[in-house]
């Protein structure tokens, strides 16, 4: 049986060492302005309120968590101090170039990275980072993650500067040996929406899907996880199975319940009143329900955020997938209408977890059977004994390294 992701965010604040067009908090990034950074107190009373929601894991988020110099705090006082079973970071990865940062935060009892990976090469991916030697500096960090035995996971957002490239980054992340790939379509919200910025970004979902679909053929059969998220499923006609978006993230142990994630953020009152409101309209509700209250609060937040941002347009109606997709953001019909969009037929699809296989690769709160903890003073060759007794005994290695 099916179940519902233990998972949530717990967003440090929005300061990052990088600029990429895309970001969700693009103008607190540029101008430095409402970083909206937590404090440690804070963080760790998000933390507290996560173990008494029930909740299992811990992703750390920003802007960019690793420039914070109480990042291995937070992540001890998650995983040793609370007790969470996994911890995962989210990352640009050009800080985790320096091998004894990774290794504190193995230390601290990091688990798992997500990495955001944008290009196939360094000309593309640091015109998008604009930090030069960023593909450098995180090709590196992937290489460190795997030797400390971490979980190597990567986003990367489809944009007007790769989306001719998937095929080459599909291929580097493979051999990179990553343990999921996602690729996620860029998506106009909260500070994203700056039109002089995303007629830059945006990329028609038809010309993305023509090389996504270009991408898998190529190397399905080596390919590990992977998803494609905030794509309709009419445009990867015959790879639906790949798409994972609001709906199916509710049975995706990698993604974020986004109930819990929301009422630690926001308080409950805003939770219950948004969640209530997503969940009258559920268009599948009898499969939910079966899942327990639980998973109803957390697909019913998720269908909150589809009706606030997305619209479902006459061709929506006519697919088989209408009680199961996000259909498409208001900004992105304004710019590109429905023309391209060609509804797929058959039975309409009441089950939103019809085609995942998330739930086969692990369980909520359980990695992957090959994922152990290396230990750290078999994995420090590289510095001094000094050095070494320092992080395993609670150095934070905090020096700069924002280029």
């Amino acid at each position: 049986m099916l179940k519902h992701t233990k998972k949530v965010e717990i967003n440090l604040g929005y300061a990052c060492n990088a600029k990429c067009p895309f970001c969700y908090y693009y103008d607190s990034v540029v101008t430095k302005s409402n970083e909206n950074t937590l404090t440690t107190k804070d963080a760790k009373l998000q933390l507290l309120q996560a173990k008494k929601l029930g909740i299992q894991e811990i992703e750390f988020t920003g802007g960019e968590a690793t420039l914070r110099k109480d990042l291995p705090e937070l992540i001890s006082y998650a995983k040793k101090e609370l007790g969470f079973s996994i911890i995962c970071l989210i990352t640009n990865g050009i800080r985790l170039a320096k091998r004894d940062y990774v290794a504190s935060l193995v230390n601290a009892g990091l688990d798992d990275i997500l990495f955001s990976v944008h290009g196939h090469d360094e000309q593309t991916h640091d015109y998008l980072t604009k930090v030069p030697h960023s593909f450098r500096h995180i090709m590196d960090a992937i290489d460190h993650a795997h030797a400390f035995g971490l979980r190597v996971r990567t986003n990367t957002v489809v944009c007007q500067a790769n989306y001719k490239y998937l095929t080459q980054i599909m291929r580097l992340l493979i051999d990179k040996k990553a343990d999921n790939i996602n690729f996620v379509m860029f998506n106009p919200v909260i500070q994203a929406k700056n039109f002089a910025i995303i007629k830059d970004v945006y990329v028609n979902y038809a010309d993305a899907g023509k090389e996504i679909i270009k991408a898998i053929r190529s190397y399905e059969a080596e390919l590990p996880h992977f998803n494609v998220r905030y794509m309709p499923f009419c445009f990867l006609p015959g790879y639906e199975k790949y798409v994972t978006n609001m709906d199916q993230m509710t049975f995706d142990p990698d993604e974020w319940d986004n109930f819990a994630s929301f009422r630690i953020r926001k308080g409950p009152l805003a939770a219950w009143l948004c969640t209530l409101a997503g969940i009258m309209r559920i268009p599948y509700i009898a499969f939910i329900a079966k899942y327990g209250w639980k998973a109803l609060c957390t697909a019913g937040m998720s269908r909150f955020y589809v009706l606030k941002d997305r619209i479902k347009t006459k061709k929506c109606k006519q697919c088989a997938y209408e009680r199961v997709c996000d259909y498409i953001y208001y900004d992105y019909y304004a710019i590109y209408g429905d023309e391209e969009m060609i509804p797929i037929r058959g039975s309409k699809i009441n089950n939103p977890a019809w085609s995942m296989n998330a739930a086969t690769i692990r369980k909520p709160g359980e990695l992957p059977g090959k994922f152990h903890r290396i230990a750290i003073k078999d994995k420090l060759p590289w510095i001094n004994d000094a050095a070494k007794h320092e992080i395993i005994h609670g150095g934070n290695c905090s020096e700069d390294f924002n280029s």
